[in-house]
């Protein structure tokens, strides 16, 4: 698909005045012509209640600075694992990760076969990784960003 040059990117005041982890998330509008979701279909997203991440599993996609099993660099990698907190504004997780994936969506698949983001990956450490959620805000927030995209 080649590449793209944005330079209309967005983010909110918890993550880029405060450094909060809790508003780590962003996004990048893509030039009209290079919405590449038109061509390959699209992720849906959406807010779940805390008590609906108990025993579902979560899937992150991504590309591992590392280059994942085979170390090969720019390829992407599937994990999926369930939840091991949740948190009034994050999730935490053991599914692997490596640098790089970062921004990445964490998903569920329903039994439709549908897809939706429950939250964006943002951290690891050596026992855990964790993502901010797609709480009604952040989900408020996409809806406007992606209305201000022309």
């Amino acid at each position: 698909f080649g590449s793209a040059v944005a330079t209309d990117l967005r983010s909110v005041v918890g993550w880029t005045v405060d450094n909060d982890r809790n508003y780590d998330y962003g996004a990048i509008i893509l030039p009209e012509d290079a919405r590449y979701g038109d061509q390959l279909g699209w992720f849906g997203y959406t807010p779940r209640p805390d008590d609906y991440f108990s025993g579902i599993t979560l899937n992150l996609s991504g590309y591992p600075g590392d280059g994942g099993k085979t170390q090969i660099e720019g390829t992407q990698w599937f994990h999926a694992r369930g939840i091991r907190e949740v948190f009034e504004r994050q999730i935490s997780y053991e599914i692997d990760t490596f640098g790089g994936q970062s921004g990445g969506p964490v998903f569920e698949t329903t039994s439709d076969g549908s897809r939706y983001g429950l939250a964006i990956h943002t951290w690891g450490t050596s026992v855990s990784n964790g993502a901010t959620r797609i709480t009604q805000d952040v989900f408020d927030n996409i809806i406007q960003w992606a209305g201000e995209a022309s």
